[in-house]
């Protein structure tokens, strides 16, 4: 028998006063971690949730590329991950070159994003190699741009811009591939089976908003998989459940904010949990 792999990471409070603390990363991450796991049978599911302290950096790491490489090939894997996501260019790099993008822990210094961020540069390809499984997906509620603005009306973004980032490169369309790349300019093949589901363009700001206590993208993305539901745990085509998803948060956003699929979508599921009880 299968076993999913539920990793569900959210940081509202982070320990630098340099980063503004969001209010409902942890939440996205409590309820999706619920979402995922409720009504499977005992010993189908395994799970782990990360909120702030939680969520440092060496807890990232090994729940990424240690936890989930327990996973088996005929397993699934789900890890979702909720807070401030930033990238940096650094001063004497190539001004035409790709930023690097890092999701930030709790702990992490922005002066020091290298070796405190995980880096979705170097660190997202080795952890897709560590991971047996052949059904995983990566989903992301965050962006690497906005510097953590908030807004009078409650909302706030989830991105952060690096200390040595260049602001012009910051706010171009760049590709999240990019996070991927090579160097020459080539790019990891992720593989079948492998997706990444994200809040938004690496151009736009992934925001949370107050009257709805979630993430934007989280909101409509659990709405999504309580539709989905019918009793029993099952599974969700990806691209058709983004087909929804893009159109209910461009819908929310006005426009402003789009999630991005990437990945080889051949027969992908995104395993949820049931509608009844634990």
């Amino acid at each position: 028998m299968s076993t999913s792999f539920i990793l569900s990471i959210g940081v509202n409070l982070y320990r630098s006063a340099a980063i503004k603390d969001l209010r409902w990363a942890g939440a996205d991450a409590i309820a999706f971690h619920d979402a995922a796991v409720r009504g499977r049978e005992v010993g189908s599911v395994r799970s782990r949730l990360l909120v702030d302290q939680d969520a440092s950096t060496a807890n990232l790491r090994e729940s990424l590329g240690g936890w989930l490489a327990e996973a088996g090939p005929e397993d699934n894997v789900v890890a979702f991950f909720a807070g401030h996501g930033a990238r940096e260019l650094l001063p004497d790099g190539d001004p035409h070159a790709a930023p690097e993008a890092y999701l930030l822990p709790s702990d992490v210094d922005l002066d020091r994003l290298y070796s405190t961020g995980f880096s979705l540069s170097s660190e997202l390809p080795v952890v897709r190699k560590r991971i047996r499984a052949r059904n995983v997906t990566l989903i992301f509620d965050c962006c690497h741009a906005g510097g953590g603005v908030g807004f009078a009306d409650g909302t706030r973004s989830r991105g952060i811009d690096g200390p040595l980032i260049r602001r012009r490169l910051a706010l171009t369309d760049i590709g999240f591939n990019v996070a991927v790349s090579l160097p020459g300019g080539g790019q990891h093949e992720i593989g079948d089976g492998f997706t990444i589901l994200m809040a938004c363009g690496p151009h736009q700001s992934a925001l949370e908003r107050d009257t709805l206590g979630h993430g934007i993208f989280t909101y409509h993305l659990l709405r999504l998989l309580a539709e989905r539901r019918d009793g029993a745990p099952s599974g969700v085509p990806i691209g058709v459940g983004y087909t929804h998803l893009a159109q209910a948060v461009l819908g929310d956003t006005n426009g402003q904010q789009l999630p991005i699929l990437e990945g080889r979508l051949a027969d992908q599921q995104l395993f949820v949990g049931g509608s009844k009880g634990r």
